[in-house]
């Protein structure tokens, strides 16, 4: 396993702190980079899933034609001096083992929105904040199990320890001393410790949701629909096409240029909101205990 080589607690604790992180890391990272399907891309040579990473991690792609290896969806490197506009005049398209150097006229140049931000540094922001929940209950619940302090000599206490190592060992049978006695030699003190790990879960849940929103997927939170007027429903509404909008215009911009710059208008490729993934949203929406009806993800209709 991962932790296998963790020798302390200290180890184990920094192992499943990285664990827990790069799990939701992982889990936002492929609902980002699935969100939308380059319809006709892959059947013409191009990766629509290199595509979609190279606009997460970088903010910026390109779809050129090779002379040798046709139509190839790639990084893309802003270079030379920028227009009017302040976009580059050229850009070197590059993969591994590819680099090459393009006029902007002769490729296609893709923003990941119009900024040219990564999708990245959003996630990592989503990832750590739901790690902190996720973390924050482990601890809670996991204190709840000492929830008193044990104040005595050093004697007393070593007794106490064995006969707890014991009971936590599952012994069936614990012995003490005919002459074991702790009456006026250990004070307990109440630490009085509140359970709050409901509360942080309910918090966690709004993260997702806002993750979703930011990402454009209609989450309206099932726990609180019944008390939404339909102008609330019809806001979030409006808030999310629009973020999804943000991503979404800049990739048919760019389909757009590519049907007309190499068919004529014809449409050979085209941007679609890709409807699997709201299926894995579903699932995470499930383990973080949000509804499982499927009614609340039936927005974005017109991106299709």
């Amino acid at each position: 396993m991962y932790y296998n080589n963790v020798t302390n607690l200290k180890d184990y604790e920094n192992t499943i702190n990285d664990i827990t992180y790069k799990n939701y890391f992982y889990r936002l990272s492929l609902i980002a980079t699935s969100l939308f399907t380059w319809e006709g891309l892959d059947e013409l040579g191009g990766n629509s899933r290199n595509l979609e990473q190279c606009l997460f991690y970088t903010g910026r792609a390109c779809i050129i034609k090779d002379k040798e290896l046709g139509f190839l969806s790639i990084n893309a490197n802003p270079s030379d001096t920028l227009n009017v506009y302040r976009l580059p005049t050229r850009i070197n398209a590059w993969s591994i083992g590819y680099s090459k150097m393009y006029d902007i006229d002769d490729c296609i140049y893709i923003f990941n929105n119009e900024m040219q931000i990564p999708t990245l540094p959003f996630i990592e922001q989503f990832a750590y904040r739901l790690y902190e929940c996720e973390r924050t209950c482990d601890i809670n619940l996991s204190v709840q199990k000492t929830p008193a302090l044990l104040e005595g000599d050093t004697k007393s206490i070593l007794t106490l320890k064995n006969i707890y190592n014991q009971y936590k060992g599952n012994t069936p049978v614990l012995f003490a001393n005919k002459n074991f006695n702790l009456d006026g030699k250990l004070n307990a003190i109440n630490l009085n410790i509140p359970f709050i790990a409901d509360k942080i879960d309910i918090h966690k849940h709004e993260i997702w949701n806002d993750f979703l929103t930011f990402i454009g997927i209609n989450n309206t939170n099932t726990d609180k629909k019944e008390r939404l007027v339909t102008d609330e429903v019809n806001s979030n509404n409006d808030e999310i096409n629009y973020n999804l909008n943000i991503f979404y215009k800049t990739r048919k911009k760019a389909c757009d240029e590519f049907n007309k710059k190499y068919f004529n208008g014809e449409e050979k490729i085209r941007i679609k909101l890709n409807e699997d993934v709201l299926d894995l949203i579903k699932e995470m929406d499930k383990l973080l205990g949000g509804g499982d009806d499927g009614e609340i993800y039936n927005n974005n209709q017109n991106f299709n």
